[in-house]
């Protein structure tokens, strides 16, 4: 017995020893570690990485602007990353949730507007002149482009979606135009010739359309083959853009109470596992997360988005597992810290603002940087 404890003895003043020849693993200095985080590529790198000390946790991240490595994502396949185009340089910036920005140059999008992100695709209207509506698919990784019809010049479609990938036959496209109680709806597949346009009056029957004014808030989601449309009072709209649109249409019974509906600033819609999830903010900086009911007459609060994390755009939103438990419950927004160098996110468990390798938080999102016209995409 003695023999053992001498042992241990000895064991424990060798690691000391060891200790103080060497110091310790939260002592190295701040500038290697920053530069050791910056070479990090995926959620679980930075997820190990922070779990050795608080020292390591705490070493800022160096966000580094580097060209887009073309041909090679592999340090950027696990994560979506937040596209918009440098009013300075003209260039695209590919913003990384968790580490650098990349750019890339695009002539084919000079003059053109963003409508739609999807699979890796964007969905792109524009022309030589302002009143041209060329409209046509385009990949910024591969650099393909697939045309699509011209829509009417006398339209004015504002919310755009398709339903997955344009090199499918089953690809839908929906353009949307609605002015409180008048909704414009164009369909297309690719290959055809012509866009389908019809319109639909919510004042023309009582009995078909119990509501009377509808007003989209955000671009129109496919679910199950259907689209489905969020209003700015939490209504929703539904119609089978293959079938007699009028006809399809119907409409959810939700709609937010007047105080939610007088803070509301800004709403989306996404859908997760074959439901419909809307996300409202506020203009206090909270964000709401709800889904229907099954009545589908009552939106109820969801708190917890499980191994779910979300990343909102104007330009497209949509779900995704993760793979590394610390980073679930996650809101990404089009918004970005530091000089526009990192993204923020929204905790559903702190209902606070953060951001990946900053000591931030906050409650609000006033003085950080909103990017309006920016869309969320994924390289294929």
């Amino acid at each position: 017995m003695a023999e053992a404890l001498d042992e241990k003895e000895s064991m424990v003043k060798v690691f000391a020893d060891e200790e103080e020849n060497h110091g310790f693993w939260s002592d190295l200095p701040t500038e290697l570690l920053s530069s050791i985080r910056s070479c990090l590529v995926s959620e679980r790198d930075y997820y190990i990485f922070d779990i050795v000390c608080k020292s390591w946790k705490a070493s800022p991240n160096l966000r580094l602007q580097l060209q887009f490595p073309i041909g090679d994502y592999s340090r950027l396949h696990e994560s979506p990353l937040l596209m918009s185009i440098s009013k300075r340089s003209g260039r695209y910036n590919f913003f990384h949730p968790l580490h650098h920005t990349y750019y890339m140059d695009l002539p084919e999008l000079l003059n053109k507007k963003i409508l739609y992100s999807k699979d890796g695709w964007l969905l792109v209207m524009g022309g030589k002149f302002a009143k041209e509506k060329q409209v046509f698919f385009f990949n910024p990784f591969t650099r393909k482009k697939i045309d699509l019809p011209d829509l009417p010049p006398d339209t004015a479609f504002t919310k755009f979606s398709f339903s997955g990938l344009p090199t499918s036959k089953d690809c839908v496209v929906v353009g949307i135009m609605n002015l409180l109680s008048l909704m414009e709806i164009a369909v297309i597949k690719p290959g055809e010739d012509d866009w389908e346009i019809e319109d639909v009056d919510f004042r023309e029957s009582d009995e078909n359309y119990p509501v009377k004014k509808f007003c989209i808030s955000s671009n129109p989601i496919f679910v199950d083959d259907y689209c489905y449309c969020l209003d700015v009072d939490g209504k929703v709209a539904v119609f089978d853009p293959l079938d007699d649109c009028e006809n399809s249409l119907e409409f959810y019974g939700m709609r937010l109470s007047r105080r939610q509906r007088d803070s509301l600033i800004q709403s989306f819609m996404v859908e997760s596992d074959g439901e419909l999830i809307a996300i409202f903010l506020s203009s206090n900086g909270r964000i709401s997360v709800l889904k229907p009911d099954a009545s589908k007459k009552n939106w109820v609060n969801v708190e917890d988005l499980g191994d779910k994390v979300i990343y909102l755009s104007n330009g497209g939103s949509w779900v995704e597992k993760r793979r590394v438990s610390c980073n679930n419950n996650r809101i990404y927004l089009p918004m970005l810290y530091d000089n526009n160098k990192a993204v923020i996110f929204y905790d559903l468990k702190t209902q606070r603002y953060h951001c990946n390798g900053y000591d931030f938080s906050s409650t609000s999102f006033y003085h950080i940087k909103q990017i309006f016209h920016s869309v969320w995409i994924k390289p294929t």
